[in-house]
């Protein structure tokens, strides 16, 4: 599901471009937009995809971390227990 938002915005992207020859409004609005902006718009849209896959990334992480956490802490206890009962 990762890959997909990527692929989208680049058909998305490469659609525009070939469009802009075949509607008027959409021709001139490109016309109208200094190069550059076409790269700003790129790094904004490259930023949010990277950011939005580390922040899942990470809570994977966080999770695994957790549940170890977790784990290490039932087994305190079980053996608390253990040697409650003897």
């Amino acid at each position: 599901m990762k890959g997909y938002a990527a692929l989208f915005f680049g058909v998305i992207l490469i659609t525009a471009f070939v469009l802009k020859e075949y509607t008027g409004p959409v021709a001139a609005l490109f016309n109208a937009t200094p190069w550059w902006m076409y790269f700003v718009l790129g790094g904004i849209i490259l930023s949010g995809y990277r950011s939005y896959t580390a922040f899942y990334v990470d809570r994977e992480e966080e999770l695994k971390l957790i549940e170890e956490e977790g784990r290490v802490y039932m087994e305190r206890i079980a053996e608390r227990r253990a040697k409650i009962e003897n």
